[in-house]
């Protein structure tokens, strides 16, 4: 078995090492062949030192490129490694097709090793090949890969440590020119979106909704704007200005977020966390959706009870709360609460059917641990003293709900009156149980959202709907009787609809 996963390892590092040099070098030669190749860098740059030595941490890239083959521990890691590194062969080598760039300073004599590692490079490397940095990505990828590896703190340290030196290298052996550096960290970073070390990969699927593409094209206006912006800005005032191509970036990913990626894009886990490159790319939207929200939000209650113990509102709040359901893809979990649920959602889209069905059984689930204690129908009953019927309604395992072949009839008001006193009757059994519990541990849940008026409350109409036995505009009044500023899709309806017929059918 070691014998044909080292065999594997060693024809991937053969096949990938000859894309690397072929693509290289065919992107090397067709630059220069052109006339009048650019070359872009500040005025700064020109008191960046030389230090030959650098060439040695520049050059140990390639064996740590090399050596991360034969570190893999199965065919798993060892396809994902090839991907991403594949993955930067085709980003870089695109960029450099379309706007190829040079480096034309030249380099001090040098002597000794640093001679040797120079003449080696310069035997198949021209000056071409610059924005964004090979080197740079492969920094990223390859650095993901070595400190995901490390198990000790000061391993990682040292280890972090190296590859940050081996992106300095890049201006000290005069290879490249400062502007190549962040676009190769954005393309290094993309690139561990799109291939995660940890986790699936980004799933492209293209939005079936018009909605979507509306504001997929309203990011990309945004990052249109943004990106003239940054280079007008910088011919008038100030090549700081090009800082401002972060934020094109940004929006430009949400707008693939919409079309094509969801909230995936956001690359959030089910402890609440964005991954770093998400983080990294998208952090100048993170900064307005925050911004956003606090404009929103000023002068209002950022939470509301809509029933005893449970709470709809912003995710701002979700600190303070026992246990909290949080659907905004955009926000981070605050620190507090002991019991979370992750549900990312793009923001202002109506939560699929999907979404809404996991939703509310995660908020079924949620409930139940925090403030039904896990009771199921016979310990609820016994406390409450009811006798109601199960034709009519249940617990399920934490607080009473319509029996689900009954449940779809009567969430949607297709029941005759006869049936709607029984279900006032479990509806009020329902209401007292949730009372009781809340009143018994003060615990209290938080469904919440950016600013808990549009995702969160539709996955608590689904929940109050399903769940709570209510009919659907029943529960919506609810909900903006007791929440100002609700502002939930018209479809809803019919998608809690689809799920309680789903349900009924079980």
């Amino acid at each position: 078995m070691k014998t044909k996963l080292f065999l594997s390892q060693l024809a991937a590092l053969v096949v990938v090492a000859a894309i690397f040099y072929a693509s290289y070098g065919a992107t090397n030669a067709l630059a220069s062949a052109r006339e009048g190749v650019p070359e872009i860098y500040f005025a700064w740059e020109r008191a960046v030192p030389f230090w030959a030595w650098s060439i040695v941490p520049y050059w140990s890239l390639n064996l740590l490129y090399a050596l991360g083959f034969f570190l893999c521990r199965d065919a798993g890691e060892l396809a994902r490694y090839v991907t991403q590194l594949l993955a930067a062969q085709i980003i870089a080598t695109l960029f450099f097709i379309a706007f190829p760039l040079q480096m034309s300073w030249e380099k001090p004599a040098v002597s000794g090793l640093s001679d040797f590692l120079f003449s080696s490079l310069a035997a198949f490397d021209l000056p071409f090949n610059q924005a964004p940095s090979l080197h740079i990505i492969l920094c990223v990828v390859v650095g993901a890969f070595y400190l995901r590896k490390a198990r000790a703190v000061w391993l990682k340290a040292a280890l972090a440590a190296w590859f940050t030196l081996i992106g300095f290298s890049v201006l000290t052996t005069y290879q490249h020119h400062f502007i190549d550096i962040p676009t190769g960290l954005a393309a290094g970073c993309f690139v561990l979106l799109v291939r995660p070390t940890d986790g699936e990969p980004l799933r492209f699927a293209m939005a079936a909704e018009a909605t979507r593409y509306k504001w997929a094209a309203l990011y990309l206006g945004l990052a249109f704007l943004t990106l003239f912006a940054a280079i007008l800005g910088a011919k008038i005032w100030s090549s700081w200005a090009l800082w401002l191509s972060w934020a094109s970036l940004s929006f430009a990913l949400v707008a693939c977020g919409y079309a094509f990626f969801g909230a995936g894009v956001f690359a959030k886990n089910g402890q609440g966390r964005h991954a770093a490159v998400a983080k990294a790319l998208l952090f100048p939207y993170l900064c307005v959706a925050r911004l956003n929200a606090l404009f929103w939000l000023r002068g209002r209650r950022l939470s509301d009870e809509i029933l005893p113990g449970l709470y709809l509102g912003s995710v701002k709040q979700a600190g303070k709360f026992d246990a909290v359901l949080d659907c905004a893809a955009e926000f981070e979990r605050p620190s507090g609460a002991q019991i979370y649920a992750s549900l990312p959602m793009l923001d202002m889209i109506a939560p699929s059917v999907d979404e809404l069905r996991r939703g509310a059984d995660e908020l079924e689930r949620i409930v139940k641990t925090t403030l039904g204690g896990g009771e199921n129908l016979p310990q609820m009953a016994a406390k409450l003293g009811s006798n109601f019927s199960a034709k009519v309604g249940y617990a399920n395992e934490l607080n009473l709900k319509f029996h689900r072949q009954t449940d779809a009839r009567a969430n949607l008001q297709t029941r005759g009156a006869a049936n709607e006193s029984k279900i006032g009757e479990a509806r009020q059994i329902f209401a007292n149980s949730n009372e009781r519990a809340a009143e018994q541990n003060g615990k209290k849940v938080l469904v919440c959202c950016a600013l808990g008026y549009g995702r969160s409350a539709s996955v608590l109409l689904a929940w109050l709907v399903i769940y709570a036995g209510m009919g659907f505009d029943e529960a919506l009044n609810l909900l903006k009787s007791r929440r100002e500023k609700i502002a939930v899709s018209s479809s809803l309806r019919d998608r809690i609809k689809q799920i309680a017929v789903r349900t009924s059918e079980i």
